[in-house]
């Protein structure tokens, strides 16, 4: 399953980073219900260009999820995760953090900042602990010899 970055057209190759965006419906407790759109990036470069020129406010609500910039609640925003692409064998990508956003401009403002998580070097995907190879000793059951009475 070949995934392109939707800016570039690059192949992202499993198990190297990526980056997804996604425009997202969120519940009262702040949990996400549904993915309006879902785009998969390459590198934090083509995300910032997929946002190039684009601003708008957020909607404010008294509940719903928080802002990562601006600690305000809403319902309608902006998802943006950081991790590896899975492999075949894996149901899911490996994330490493995931952003919550109210609108563009908190998204703007958070990638004009350097310390930001976005902006992490992102190291090698760890390798997958695996089950020990070694050989399991077999014991020879000993057989005793019955007594004759």
């Amino acid at each position: 399953m070949s995934i392109n970055c939707n800016m570039c057209e690059a192949e992202i190759k499993t198990s190297k980073p990526i980056y997804l965006f996604s425009d997202t419906l969120f519940q009262e407790n702040g949990r996400w219900t549904e993915h309006l759109t879902q785009d998969n990036l390459c590198s934090f470069k083509c995300l910032t260009e997929l946002f190039e020129g684009s601003e708008a406010e957020g909607v404010k609500d008294k509940e719903g999820a928080e802002c990562s910039v601006c600690k305000t609640k809403f319902m309608a925003g902006h998802i943006v995760s950081v991790g590896w692409k899975k492999t075949q064998r894996e149901r899911w990508h490996k994330i490493i953090t995931t952003r919550n956003y109210c609108s563009h401009n908190c998204m703007h403002k958070e990638f004009k900042d350097k310390k930001s998580p976005l902006q992490m070097e992102i190291p090698k995907k760890p390798a997958k602990k695996r089950k020990s190879t070694k050989k399991k000793s077999t014991k020879k059951k000993t057989t005793r010899k019955k007594k004759k009475s």
